[in-house]
């Protein structure tokens, strides 16, 4: 081993040395809140996501944000990554101490996820926070927020968490699909490459970490769906205060709107059946069910279908049955897609309360999936489209033929699927729920 390589070497050992005097330190620093919070009413909300707009739990913190500052609620963002120009939305600045260097050092050759996020536990000295009386957070995975963070900010906030995932109370993962090691010990990790991957095992000390920080914070969890909220009771989360408000989506965008003239717009062929569905990196995403589509591609080669996928590469990509459009952003755009087709496909893996089945259904789509988690609580069965046996292709391919095959079904379904968005899946309802659980929380906070 040569000179450069023991410097490396020492380093190292140091920094795995010092992540774990800092380790001790946040444990020992866990608490409850140091002062009493009495308010009999709120006026200020700090939202705290990964992003602004990009993703589902994005789009809801971006509408909950938006909604407050139109009714008179001062809201603000604080987000890792900024893409809207906006004074109200603040991105959260990496600490770049050398300190900050060495923990990071350490926490990767440990792989302790996301421990040692300075920037994250300075959070409580940022003016927004100071001046908010209530802390919402949403998706802090993502390698820029500490799960000791949290409790530092409840100790002197009201603090609510809307879980979009499971990797608050996993070892490691957003979804931990077949495995329940979660609920008891994690360990032995059968998925270490699920999002958000580690390197080596280190999932039952996470896990532990986790539920020791939790016993000593004040939190309120949101579930988008029942199916979540289920999962929460039996996790490290159980003796925290749950609720579950269903995401909501903007019904004034996502509508039905003249098919044919959004095929014209959009160039498609009016003489064709579309068949819809998104996933990112297109037909070789094995969670958003990539494979399933596959199938049912190969199976129906006609002519006649045209199969179009949204977020499927970096470029537009066409042939005579199988188009790929890179990601949309412009909801306006994304709601002609919607509109111009007949047939929304999703089979997804893994899922909690997926926006775009809503956004699918406001716009007149039957929608064709799999029973997979809060996805029952948005499609109903042969109501609003089918809902096939989770991983069932044989099933799949059933559901899918028949609505290909009898328009007067997809007709039925589609209108019942507007109706139910409608009258349950509005962001207006779901504004409403969440302003009233801030005002539930305030009144009874000790």
């Amino acid at each position: 081993m040569d000179k450069s390589q023991v410097i490396a070497s020492i380093k190292i050992a140091f920094c795995k040395v010092l992540a774990r005097i800092f380790y001790v330190k946040l444990i020992l620093q866990l608490g409850k809140k140091g002062k009493q919070i009495n308010k009999s009413s709120f006026k200020s909300i700090v939202h705290i996501n990964s992003t602004d707009i990009v993703g589902g739990a994005a789009k809801i913190a971006n509408d909950l944000y938006s909604f407050q500052n139109k009714n008179g609620i001062k809201s603000s963002m604080l987000v890792k990554e900024k893409r809207l120009n906006n004074n109200t939305i603040q991105e959260i600045k990496p600490n770049k101490t050398k300190l900050q260097d060495f923990l990071k050092t350490g926490q990767k050759k440990l792989q302790w996820q996301d421990f040692f996020h300075l920037s994250s536990l300075e959070l409580k000295n940022n003016t927004e926070i100071e001046n908010a009386d209530i802390v919402h957070l949403h998706n802090i995975h993502g390698d820029y927020f500490s799960p000791f963070a949290v409790n530092e900010l409840a100790k002197s906030k009201i603090v609510v968490w809307t879980l979009h995932d499971m990797q608050s109370f996993t070892g490691h993962c957003a979804h931990s699909y077949d495995c329940n090691k979660w609920q008891s010990v994690c360990g032995n990790c059968p998925s270490l490459t699920t999002y958000p991957w580690i390197d080596f095992d280190t999932s039952a000390f996470i896990l532990k970490t986790k539920k020791q920080i939790y016993k000593k914070t004040d939190l309120y969890i949101v579930t988008p769906s029942n199916w979540l909220k289920d999962k929460v009771e039996k996790s490290i989360l159980n003796h925290l205060p749950i609720y579950t408000i269903h995401n909501g989506i903007n019904t004034a965008i996502y509508h039905p709107q003249d098919k044919q003239s959004c095929q014209e717009k959009l160039g498609i062929p009016k003489d064709k059946k579309v068949i819809l569905f998104s996933a990112e990196r297109g037909l070789k995403n094995h969670f958003k069910g990539g494979e399933y589509i596959q199938n049912i591609i190969k199976n129906h080669s006609d002519y006649s279908l045209l199969f179009i996928n949204i977020g499927g590469g970096n470029k537009i990509e066409k042939d005579d049955t199988l188009w790929s459009i890179p990601y949309i952003q412009d909801a306006l755009i994304m709601s002609m897609y919607y509109s111009a087709s007949d047939i929304y496909l999703y089979p997804s893996l893994a899922d909690n309360c997926p926006l775009v089945l809503l956004e699918a259904m406001a716009c007149g789509l039957p929608i064709v999936t799999f029973q997979t988690g809060g996805i029952p609580e948005l499609v109903l069965h042969m109501e609003t489209g089918y809902v096939a046996k989770y991983k069932d292709a044989e099933d799949f391919n059933y559901g899918f033929n028949l609505l290909i095959k009898d328009k007067n079904l997809r007709t039925k379904m589609a209108e019942n699927g507007i109706k139910r968005v409608t009258e349950n899946f509005t962001s207006e309802i779901m504004n409403q729920k969440y302003i009233s659980l801030y005002q539930s929380i305030n009144q009874n906070v000790k």
